[in-house]
């Protein structure tokens, strides 16, 4: 029963890897796996058969996630795009209680959860702004790979988020 648990939250984290303002990270925590499983695979020669079958049925879902909701997911954006915009809109508004929650739950509210929140906010404009004056289209080949590294790097950000306390 475990394994099938598992292997479901996996399929949801593979979704939320592609899925647009959904973290993988994020959904760990919702699930309340995110610490074993950093705890795994940062520790995984040191019990390597229980990790491995911790690992496995979230991997597997997991790929199974990311080609599933893929193909949906193009379907949607092809067929409805202006109504599936307005649904991640709201999913990602909707998820903001649940993460404030979590945040203040062991100190209460820190100012510098603020500060990082308005810095998001202000670089997520910032790209925005830049995608409608298509800057990011007219790059010459160098500034694109800097600019795909940027994001990569922004991305990796947002799943090592939910750890910091």
């Amino acid at each position: 029963m475990k394994f099938i648990n598992r292997f479901l939250i996996g399929i949801l984290i593979g979704a939320g890897a592609i899925l647009p303002g959904i973290s993988s990270g994020v959904l760990c925590v919702v699930f309340g796996i995110y610490d074993k499983l950093i705890d795994c695979v940062l520790g995984f020669f040191k019990n390597i058969k229980k990790n491995i079958m911790f690992l496995i049925p979230i991997s597997l879902g997991s790929v199974i996630g990311v080609i599933v909701f893929g193909n949906i997911l193009k379907t949607l954006f092809n067929t409805f795009p202006m109504q599936t915009k307005f649904a991640f809109i709201g999913l990602i508004l909707g998820c903001v209680p649940n993460l404030f929650k979590i945040a203040n739950s062991k100190k209460g509210f820190r100012l510098h959860y603020l500060i990082y929140t308005i810095a998001s906010f202000i670089l997520t404009i910032f790209l925005i702004s830049l995608e409608n004056h298509n800057c990011i289209y007219n790059f010459n080949t160098s500034s694109n790979i800097l600019f795909l590294i940027l994001s990569g790097f922004i991305m990796s950000i947002g799943v090592v988020v939910p750890r910091c306390e």
